[in-house]
């Protein structure tokens, strides 16, 4: 009897503590998604402050093309001197053939290093990861596909 009282009494140790440790995990997974939500409203605003700066560009622009128009005089026009382009605080990079995205995406699907297909095809480093990464995960996704078995086969057993 003693044992059977002794053994009770660990059990709802055992018990007492894992519902503590799930009570710690709740709690820590709220404070996790409080987290990541005010980290996400910054992200958005940061966004919405990028949009907004982008929008005054393009106005300041499309007031400069206005104020810069070609002026018509007797049949004649006169070309007026474009201002100087405003300097951005930010690199824009040249566009990407997108034959060079096609051709990327191949070599990713043979599996070529991130490395080589920046080499080959001119994409910068982080593009070339991503596409090696996506072409991967297409490859586990279609190996997972092919080991399992259909559903339609296993209705007809």
């Amino acid at each position: 009897m003693l044992l059977h009282d002794v053994s009770q009494t660990a059990l709802a140790g055992a018990v007492l503590t894992l519902g503590l440790v799930i009570l710690l995990e709740i709690r820590s997974f709220a404070r996790l998604r409080r987290m990541v939500d005010i980290n996400l409203g910054r992200v958005f605003e940061q966004l919405e402050m990028l949009r907004a700066e982008s929008r005054q560009v393009l106005e300041v622009q499309a007031q400069a093309a206005a104020r810069l128009a070609p002026v018509v005089i007797e049949r004649q026009t006169l070309e007026r001197p474009l201002a100087a382009p405003p300097t951005l605080d930010f690199v824009v990079a040249p566009p990407i053939d997108t034959n060079a995205y096609q051709n990327a995406t191949t070599l990713a699907a043979h599996g070529v290093k991130p490395e080589e297909i920046a080499a080959r095809s001119g994409l910068p480093a982080g593009e070339a990861r991503l596409l090696a990464s996506l072409a991967a995960a297409r490859a586990r996704r279609d190996e997972a596909a092919q080991a399992a078995p259909s559903p339609a086969s296993g209705a007809r057993s």
